[in-house]
């Protein structure tokens, strides 16, 4: 891994490398391009809050904890359920 200050100079100096060398080619990484050739600026902010999340990242998975989420029920039946409406005549 690349040191935090060394990743802080490259950031600033070319922010899609920095962000390339933290997520690889990715949607981060296509974003901060994007951010990039629009205007310099964006393209800092967009590459230092990718800095900040992988190094929260990294301390969570460091305290023990998994960054995998549980899978999500798509299509479960809510399981408190109004009654059904009344037919219409």
């Amino acid at each position: 891994m690349i040191n935090d200050c060394c990743m802080i100079l490259i950031l600033i100096l070319l922010p899609p490398l920095g962000v390339f060398f933290m997520k690889g080619c990715g949607a981060d990484f296509w974003i901060n391009l994007c951010l990039t050739i629009l205007g310099y600026i964006p393209g800092h902010l967009h590459g230092f809050y990718v800095l900040i999340k992988e190094r929260e990242r990294r301390q969570y998975v460091a305290q023990g904890y998994s960054t995998v989420s549980p899978p999500a029920a798509y299509g479960a039946a809510p399981t408190a359920s109004a009654p059904p409406p009344a037919p219409v005549k």
